[in-house]
C-alpha cells in the first residue's frame, strides 16, 4: 500500500484481548469446513491474518461470540476472493489449483486455471445457492459446496437469540451483497473501469459492511428496534462508515490491484477524470477523511433522534460503536495486514 498516505480517524483504537485463542479456533474451523485443500494452503491463509480483522472490528467479543465472528470473516474472505478469483494475490501464489473447486463444489482438473466465462457462470450459481439458502432456509446436504455448507453454520449461529425481525433484515442484507457481486464480475470479465460513481455504488454492496453491522449486534447481544434501524439517520451513519472504509480500503489495496488489472477507485480517477496520481490518492484520501466527519457529526446527533422517537434507545448508543469499532478497527488493521503488503508494480 501507499506507506506516504495518512487517514485521520479520530476513534478509539481496540482490539479483543481474545484474539490469539480465537485465531486458532478459526484455523481448525476453516480447516474442518473444507474451504481449503491441504495444509500449505492453510499455512498461507494463517500467515495471510485476513480473519483477524474480526478482533479489530468486534474489539468487545470474546469466546464464542468472537468465534462466530472470526469464521463469518474469513468465509467473507475466502468468497470474496474465489468471486475476484484473485485467491493467489493474497496468500502467495497459487494454492495447487483446487481452491475453486473446493469451494463452490464443482470438479477441477488440477491445471487452476478455468475460462472466464465458466468461471463466471460457476461464481454467480454459487450466489444463488447461497440466496436460496437464505430465502427458503434449505439445510444444505451431503454434497452441497464448502461455501454453502460453511455459511449455513455461521448463519445458524448468528441468528442464535436474535429475534425473526432481525433474521429478516439481515438476510436481506446478505441478499443484497451477493447480488453486488455479478456485476463486479461481468465488469471483471469484460476488462471494465467504472467510473467513480458506479465503482463506489458496486463497492457499498459488496464491501459487505451492513450484514457486518447486523453481526455486532448478534456479538453485543442486543437489536436496534426497526423505527431508528429504518431512520435515515442511521442509514447515513452506515453509509458514512461503508464510504470510510471503501476509501482506507481502494488506497491499502491500490498496488496490488493495479497489478492484477482489478478497478479501484484511484485507478478510477486517473482514467475518467484525468487525475494524477497523487491527486487521486489525495482525493480518496479525502473521501474517508469527509466519510469519517459525517459519521462523528450524526452519531453527535442520536440525542435528537431518540426524541424523535419517543424515549431513551440505550441500542442507539452501542450502533454507533460498532460502527466506530469498524471504522477504526479497519484501519488499525488494513495497514499491517500481510494481504496489503507492496505489490511490485511490473514494467
Amino acid at each position: 500500500m501507499p506507506q506516504d498516505v495518512e487517514f485521520t480517524v479520530p476513534l478509539e483504537s481496540r482490539v479483543s484481548p481474545d484474539l490469539p485463542r480465537a485465531r486458532r479456533h478459526h484455523l481448525a474451523w476453516v480447516r474442518e469446513s473444507g474451504l481449503l485443500h491441504g495444509e500449505d494452503a492453510l499455512r498461507r491463509y494463517a500467515s495471510s491474518r485476513v480473519a483477524d480483522s474480526a478482533a479489530y472490528g468486534f474489539p468487545y467479543a470474546a469466546g464464542a461470540d468472537l468465534d462466530l465472528c472470526f469464521d463469518l470473516l474469513g468465509w467473507l474472505y475466502l468468497l470474496d476472493n474465489h468471486f475476484d478469483d484473485h485467491f493467489d494475490d493474497h496468500f502467495d501464489g497459487r494454492l495447487d489449483g483446487r481452491l475453486d473447486g473446493r469451494l463452490d463444489g464443482r470438479p477441477d482438473d488440477g491445471s487452476g486455471a478455468r475460462p472466464a466465462a465458466a468461471r463466471t457462470e460457476d461464481a454467480v450459481a454459487l450466489c444463488q445457492d447461497l440466496v436460496d439458502h437464505l430465502r427458503y432456509g434449505t439445510r444444505p446436504g451431503a454434497g452441497a459446496a464448502p461455501a454453502v455448507a460453511a455459511f449455513a453454520d455461521c448463519w445458524q449461529r448468528m441468528g442464535q437469540g436474535m429475534s425473526q425481525e432481525w433474521r429478516r433484515r439481515t438476510a436481506h442484507d446478505w441478499v443484497d451483497y451477493l447480488a453486488g457481486w455479478p456485476t463486479k464480475i461481468a465488469d471483471r470479465v469484460l476488462g471494465v473501469l467504472p467510473d467513480p460513481a458506479a465503482h463506489l455504488r458496486a463497492r457499498r454492496r459488496t464491501i459487505g459492511l451492513r450484514p457486518l453491522l447486523a453481526l455486532a449486534e448478534r456479538a453485543g447481544h442486543y437489536e436496534v428496534p426497526l423505527p431508528a434501524w429504518c431512520s435515515s439517520h442511521l442509514e447515513g451513519m452506515r453509509i458514512a462508515a461503508c464510504d470510510a472504509i471503501i476509501a482506507m480500503n481502494e488506497v491499502h489495496a491500490l498496488e496490488r490491484d493495479e497489478a492484477a488489472g482489478r478497478p479501484n477507485l484511484v485507478l478510477s480517477l486517473m482514467r475518467h477524470q484525468g487525475r494524477a496520481r497523487p491527486e487521486a490518492l489525495r482525493e480518496v484520501a479525502g473521501t474517508a477523511r469527509r466519510s469519517v466527519e459525517t459519521f462523528l457529526q450524526l452519531r453527535a446527533g442520536l440525542a435528537q433522534l431518540e426524541r424523535d422517537l419517543g424515549g431513551r434507545v440505550p441500542e442507539l448508543a452501542r450502533y454507533a460503536d460498532a460502527h466506530a469499532a469498524w471504522i477504526r478497527g479497519y484501519h488499525d488493521w488494513g495497514r499491517t495486514a500481510p494481504c496489503y503488503e507492496d505489490v511490485r508494480r511490473p514494467g
